[in-house]
């Protein structure tokens, strides 16, 4: 009797293997074909289930359920940083599709500059199967370094006392698409903590930037005709703060600083003055008046 349970085991093993085999479906889309170098590689997988059957992927003897093939432009692998991606589980019910956001070169080091390869690799632990995504490619560059500037930690960081270098750079997503990126790393070691586009590009001016008391970088630069993005980044190379702002009449934003070290904006317009009626910015209704004025 026991043989028999043994032999319905493996013959459901093995139909479900064929039937997955068939009917599972992982495809990987980047964002972009194009990285500069340090920046997030990101993408989505998709994954559908067409088994017929619900299906559990999760981590199977410390092994996790996803991970990504990596070679370089000389066919080399590219070893993964860490052990495992510590994906949380997914249970994927019959007919149902999963999209999940993947930042590659989180765990694989894709920073020199060249073409790289990629696929995705889904583990199915009930079946002893890996499915894998179709293999794309990916071409990580460098831009164009226009402004640097090494900065001191501020006292009162984990990372007081140190040192820290800031960095803008110009880069052409498309042949008509600029992007003005931000990079932060640390001024002795080289070593990059963060590489990422603050916004579009216009060349028609060239960006300005001011740092200050507490070691903040206050970037303002020319996004398309006759507007602005004023961004905010910390110590850590966080963007803190960022608005659109724009010109009209002559009327452009400008970075000033004070005596103090505080850095602002002068001129300009925000988006709520672009999109207040003339009307209601220079004349005030009747029931505003201050009290005590002789009536008209």
């Amino acid at each position: 009797m026991k043989s028999i349970f043994t032999l319905l085991a493996l013959a459901f093993v093995f139909m479900l293997s064929h039937s997955a085999n068939a009917q599972i479906q992982v495809e990987l889309k980047l964002d972009r074909t194009l990285f500069v170098s340090h920046e997030p590689v990101t993408g989505t997988i998709t994954i559908v289930n067409r088994a017929g059957q619900d299906l559990i992927f999760g981590d199977s003897n410390g092994m996790s359920w996803l991970d990504f093939t990596v070679t370089d432009g000389r066919g080399n692998l590219v070893i993964p940083v860490r052990n495992r991606l510590n994906e949380r589980p997914v249970v994927l019910a019959s007919g149902q599709s999963y999209e999940h956001k993947v930042t590659i070169n989180r765990y694989y080091p894709m920073t020199s500059i060249g073409q790289y390869r990629v696929k995705a690799n889904i583990s199915f632990p009930q079946i002893n199967r890996v499915f894998q995504s179709k293999t794309l490619s990916v071409q990580i560059t460098e831009g164009q370094q226009i402004w640097n500037q090494i900065v001191g930690v501020p006292q009162g960081h984990p990372k007081a006392g140190t040192y820290r270098e800031f960095s803008l750079m110009t880069y052409y997503h498309g042949a008509r698409s600029k992007a003005l990126y931000f990079r932060l790393k640390d001024s002795d070691s080289g070593l990059v903590f963060k590489t990422y586009p603050i916004g579009d590009y216009m060349s028609l001016r060239k960006p300005s930037y001011l740092i200050d008391q507490q070691n903040q970088l206050h970037v303002l630069h020319m996004t398309g005709p006759q507007r602005y993005k004023y961004t905010v980044i910390s110590i850590d190379g966080d963007p803190v703060k960022q608005e659109t702002l724009y010109e009209k009449d002559g009327n452009r934003p400008q970075l000033k600083s004070n005596d103090f070290g505080s850095v602002s904006i002068v001129g300009g317009f925000t988006e709520e003055d672009m999109s207040t009626p003339y009307e209601q910015k220079e004349f005030r209704r009747l029931s505003e008046r201050p009290p005590g004025l002789p009536a008209i």
